[in-house]
């Protein structure tokens, strides 16, 4: 069974996805587009070619809202065209949580997400200075050779491993060289914070009414 089929068997009442707008076949109740206000859409070219994950014209027609994050201006021209076709715009900032004793470490910063750059900025707010990256496609598997490489070069330097959340999952359960580097690694995890704190709690309540109108309708 398709995965959003047996939560639902299992009683599951809320199902939170990301890429939802890449499956045709799932009804969303409620579809959020996320704009990063410094990278907007980069090259607008869908992925492998560029970061766009579906086509931006029928995400736009599908989302119920917008949601922007950051302070930076990239992402403005989508945001006027979501405030014409009346979509409701929300604003969030992604803040990292405190490292006591991280500011002044020199570090190798490892990250295999979208935008890695990002993940720099956030280790370099905190006071960290990065004397080594390693940048990698979203996603990827790291590889024996890539993480023997990443040890061996902070040992030599006397650096400390650092990476995000989501590569330390990826890392965790997995043995040799994998969990040798997550061991040694600081984890840098970031919260999303909403200017209104109201935000995420409307959200959640627009998806259940919006089910529940759904539901009569198919009746």
């Amino acid at each position: 069974l398709p995965i959003s089929e047996r939560l639902v068997r299992e009683g599951v009442d809320l199902i939170i996805m990301d890429d939802g707008f890449q499956s045709a076949r799932l009804t969303l109740d409620y579809a959020l587009l996320v704009i990063d206000t410094r990278r907007g859409i980069g090259n607008g070219h869908l992925v492998p070619g560029g970061p766009v994950r579906a086509p931006l014209a029928e995400q736009m027609r599908q989302a119920t809202a917008i949601l922007k994050v950051g302070d930076g201006n990239a992402a403005d021209a989508i945001i006027r065209t979501a405030a014409r076709a009346a979509k409701p715009v929300f604003v969030a900032s992604t803040k990292p949580r405190p490292l006591p004793g991280f500011a002044g470490k020199r570090v190798l910063a490892f990250a295999g997400i979208a935008d890695p750059s990002k993940f720099h900025r956030t280790v370099e707010s905190l006071g960290a200075e990065i004397v080594i990256e390693r940048s990698f496609p979203d996603h990827h598997q790291f590889s024996e050779d890539e993480l023997a490489d990443m040890i061996e070069d902070a040992g030599k330097l006397d650096l400390l491993p650092v990476t995000t959340a989501k590569d330390a999952v990826r890392l965790s359960g997995l043995p040799g060289r994998a969990a040798e580097l997550l061991w040694s690694s600081q984890v840098v995890e970031i919260d999303m914070v909403f200017d209104d704190p109201m935000a995420a709690s409307a959200m959640i309540d627009a998806a259940f009414e919006n089910c529940r109108m759904r539901r009569l309708l198919q009746k």
